[in-house]
């Protein structure tokens, strides 16, 4: 068996796959990308520093933020997903996959032209690593986790910058970025399918782009709330008590909403793909009359 050589050891650290994500936004005009620090509790409950590779901002008719993880993968190795699907009659929508963070302003997205767009993303739950003669069930959790947690604190920024009188409308996207193959388990696959099945594509689609739903647990919705409360004093949180005719919004109640349910989409998407993903992002706050007056 051979040893690793220097290019190897240099993909294997990441950097390479930084580099050019970071040269990806430069060539859609999103200058100034850099990994993105925030603190929160380890297991132990020590506060602890962590990261995202890359935090990249475009302003247009929004504030739009880019948080992406990068997880470079050696060839052959594959992220399989459950499948997933939107649920009919309930209150999520392809709108949600994106932090939109307009409830202190005079205007607001519309939700119903951003849905429009959600035939481009098919949906996936859960995913496992699957590497040449092994599983490690903990890689893309972890990724998303780096991603859940640098929301929150930006959210909190965002927020207290808004109550403060900043009249900026900010967006905020979670990415992984792998070179891993993309695999969604067809939703009529079961253990017996899976056991007589000889190859994956038997039992599996292949992607090079999805949106993996993982809804707030009890740790992530209590740190929420936390870090909210911490950022936004008595006098700012009073300023979240908006009249919109048929109901009265309160912080409190604006915090309950939030903390369970931001945020829950990620993008997974192939380096191949990136490209497209962050032009299709861009594309869809360049359409007219996005962002409407209350």
């Amino acid at each position: 068996m051979g040893t690793k050589t220097w290019k190897d050891h240099l993909l294997s650290s990441g950097l390479p796959l930084e580099q050019s994500v970071v040269q990806v936004l430069k060539s859609l005009g999103v200058e100034d990308a850099r990994e993105y620090k925030y603190e929160k509790p380890n297991e132990q409950g020590v506060p602890t520093t962590f990261s995202v590779d890359i935090h990249a901002t475009l302003v247009k008719s929004v504030w739009l933020e880019f948080f992406i993880e990068c997880k470079y993968r050696h060839d052959g190795t594959q992220w399989i997903f459950t499948p997933d699907e939107y649920s009919i009659g309930h209150d999520d929508s392809f709108f949600d996959s994106l932090v939109v963070l307009d409830e202190l302003l005079d205007c607001h997205v519309d939700n119903f032209l951003v849905d429009r767009y959600s035939d481009e993303y098919v949906l996936c739950g859960k995913g496992v690593e699957l590497l040449n003669n092994d599983a490690n069930p903990k890689s893309i959790e972890q990724a998303i986790q780096q991603l859940r947690y640098a929301l929150v604190e930006e959210s909190a920024d965002c927020l207290r910058e808004q109550a403060e009188g900043l009249n900026a409308l900010f967006v905020l996207v979670p990415i992984v970025v792998t070179t891993a193959e993309l695999w969604r388990l067809r939703p009529n696959v079961t253990i017996e399918r899976l056991r007589s099945a000889s190859c994956l594509d038997e039992v599996a689609d292949q992607y090079s782009i999805l949106l993996a739903r993982q809804n707030p647990d009890n740790q992530l919705i209590r740190h929420t709330r936390t870090k909210f409360d911490e950022r936004l004093d008595a006098s700012l949180q009073g300023k979240f008590k908006i009249d919109y005719g048929n109901f009265t919004q309160t912080y409190k109640g604006f915090l309950s909403r939030f903390s369970s349910r931001y945020p829950a989409f990620f993008y997974i998407v192939h380096y191949d793909r990136l490209n497209d993903v962050l032009r299709n992002l861009m594309l869809i706050f360049d359409t007219p009359d996005l962002v409407k007056k209350r």
